[in-house]
Order: C-alpha cells, then sequence, then structure tokens
C-alpha cells in the first residue's frame, strides 16, 4: 500500500428510495470482516427514520479529496496503491477518531471491542474491489457504479449528507458522537447534546 494516487474505478453508492432497511448489508459486512453477525461491527451503518418509513445505509464514498486522509495525524488512512481505494492501516491507526469527525457522511465508526492496546476505527474498503454487501442488497439499493457516474454518484451523497444531518438534528447528536457513545468504550460523554 501506498499513499499514491492510483485511480479508483467504481464507488458503491445507496439510492435511499430502494432501502427497505433489512440491514442484510450490516450483517454479510460484519460476517466478512469479522466472521460474526452484528450491525456494530459493520462498516455501513443504516440510518433508520421510522417515522418518515426511510432508511438510509452509510458506507464511505471514496472521496476524490478525503478529508478523513487530510485529517488524520499519524498519515493511517490512505490510497491503496493497487486499486485506489482508501483504506485504513491498522498498524498505524492509533483509534484517535480525528477521522470520524472530518467525514462529511459520517461514514467511519469504531470498533465496539478494541484491543487491549488500541481502538479500531471502521470504514468502509469496498472488500478490496468486490464488495460482498452488494451481492445480499435484494432492492438493489446499493450500487457498484463506474466513477464518471458522477450524477449518480453526486445525487447519492447528497441524499447521504441529508440523512446524516437530518439524523443529527432529530436525536441532539453528531452521528460520530452516537456510534461513538454506542461503542463499548465511548471516551464521550453519552448525556446528548441540548
Amino acid at each position: 500500500m501506498s499513499n499514491n494516487k492510483a485511480k479508483l474505478v467504481k464507488r458503491l453508492i445507496v439510492d435511499v428510495n430502494k432501502c427497505t432497511g433489512c440491514m442484510a448489508c450490516t450483517l454479510v459486512c460484519s460476517f466478512t470482516k469479522f466472521g460474526l453477525f452484528g450491525p456494530e461491527y459493520s462498516r455501513i451503518r443504516v440510518l433508520k427514520f421510522e417515522e418518515a418509513g426511510v432508511d438510509c445505509p452509510i458506507l464511505c464514498q471514496q472521496c476524490e479529496e478525503a478529508r478523513c486522509m487530510e485529517a488524520c495525524p499519524k498519515e493511517a488512512i490512505i490510497r491503496d496503491a493497487r486499486t485506489g481505494i482508501i483504506v485504513i492501516d491498522e498498524e498505524i491507526c492509533d483509534g484517535c477518531g480525528i477521522c470520524m469527525v472530518a467525514c462529511p457522511y459520517g461514514a467511519i465508526s469504531v470498533h465496539p471491542e478494541p484491543s487491549k492496546k488500541k481502538r479500531l476505527v471502521l470504514k468502509c474498503d469496498l472488500c478490496g474491489g468486490n464488495p460482498q454487501c452488494l451481492a445480499w442488497c435484494e432492492t438493489g439499493a446499493l450500487q457498484y457504479v463506474d466513477v464518471d457516474e458522477t450524477q449518480l454518484i453526486k445525487e447519492a451523497r447528497e441524499n447521504l449528507v441529508m440523512a446524516k444531518k437530518r439524523f443529527e438534528i432529530e436525536h441532539h447528536i453528531p452521528l460520530w458522537k452516537y456510534y461513538n457513545r454506542r461503542s463499548k468504550v465511548a471516551s464521550v460523554p453519552s448525556k446528548e447534546i441540548q
């Protein structure tokens, strides 16, 4: 892996109008990455808006100018030299969580059970270019599109930002704090912001 600018070929996007909130994506993600079924271990988080009947999977957008990479004080977030996919180097990452705050989509979370030495930060890495969640999305809400599908990508990103903002307004807490609070090692007070 390297910090060079290898070319990303495809992006995983969400069509929020097709998501039913079944959570299959989170289960396959947690099983693929950790060998267990648990949404809290997933690199995809599904925001649920019960009253509106809307569900929105939140996942890394593999940004062209990645704020998480810029914010990381350890330079642990890098672009894979072979695939162009933005990944977290777990050997370097110290779990400080600055990337969580920097991400405009709320797509980075903390592993609920850190090692004895440090917290583990979770972010979609597209399974190295073969996203496993895609095969389990029965409605087609998750789509793996070419990077030149700019209009689709733009609309999907706008929907993710709006879902994140709506969640934060309804729950009175930034999404990164909500994720952090739900982990067993929350370093942020669990009291919601008023």
